[in-house]
């Protein structure tokens, strides 16, 4: 069997083997219909769930059993044809347009469970500049542009999910808002305007803006912001912006097959 060649690790290929059985209806397992549906014993089925889980592939809904996340569709955009491109290569052109309007730093991710993950960047030409961000960082979704303009897009059930963790999740800075009633204002706030704003609430000294960014179905794949040091991006700044973070949000996702 594959599991004893010598150079296969035999955990990552039973976690590997478990998260294929979601494939099959209804797509959402317990424990034990996993143990069943895999043969592995409960202990070794439960450590690959909760693997799987960390790296953003499952999450445990209310009722116990775990269910794929939109992790998924990460993977499926390897393969798919000329006719479907993955989010970074549709993303590309946008990403290069914007920052060379702003001149700021841009960064792109996408939604991966309840968090982003940081997929590509463009840095700005400036000196001094954002902290870089490393591609393949994940970022909850309360504080940060790309974050707070992806929760305030998706559907209610995650939104509210993250709210009531809120006091769980980490104080990035002075301004990272931690109380779910404000938090939900300013959410509704940025899906009135269409970008959202962080200004120090990730990066004390910085500020920036975010716009989701669909795919195919309307569902939020991601989103893309633009930024930069409060000393150099006014609130003035921010609205221009927004404006342009918003279209190049909209030509991705149209670009992705999301028909606006």
């Amino acid at each position: 069997m594959a599991e004893h060649n010598q150079y296969v690790l035999g955990s990552a290929y039973r976690t590997l083997r478990l998260l294929l059985a979601f494939g099959a209806p209804p797509h959402r397992f317990g424990l034990a219909e996993l143990t069943t549906a895999t043969g592995f014993e409960k202990n070794q089925a439960y450590r690959s769930l909760k693997t799987l889980e960390a790296a953003g592939f499952l999450r445990q809904a209310d009722d116990g059993r775990f269910a794929l996340t939109r992790a998924v569709h990460l993977l499926s955009a390897a393969v798919a044809n000329e006719r479907e491109p993955s989010l970074v290569v549709a993303a590309a052109p946008h990403l290069d347009a914007l920052a060379a309007a702003t001149g700021e730093s841009v960064h792109l991710a996408a939604l991966v469970g309840d968090q982003t993950v940081v997929l590509d960047k463009r840095e700005s030409p400036h000196k001094v500049r954002l902290a870089s961000v490393v591609i393949g960082q994940s970022v909850p979704l309360h504080a940060g542009a790309v974050p707070k303009a992806v929760l305030a897009f998706v559907d209610d059930d995650l939104r509210e999910r993250v709210l009531r963790d809120l006091a769980r999740l980490p104080r990035y800075a002075e301004g990272t808002e931690l109380d779910a009633d404000r938090l939900r204002v300013e959410l509704a706030a940025t899906r009135g305007r269409g970008f959202s704003i962080s200004d120090g609430d990730f990066d004390g000294a910085a500020r920036g803006v975010g716009a989701p960014i669909y795919a195919m179905g309307g569902v939020v794949a991601g989103g893309v912001s633009v930024g930069g040091p409060s000393f150099r991006v006014s609130l003035a700044d921010l609205e221009r912006f927004g404006a342009l973070v918003v279209r190049s949000a909209r030509a991705i996702s149209a670009a992705l097959g999301h028909a606006a």
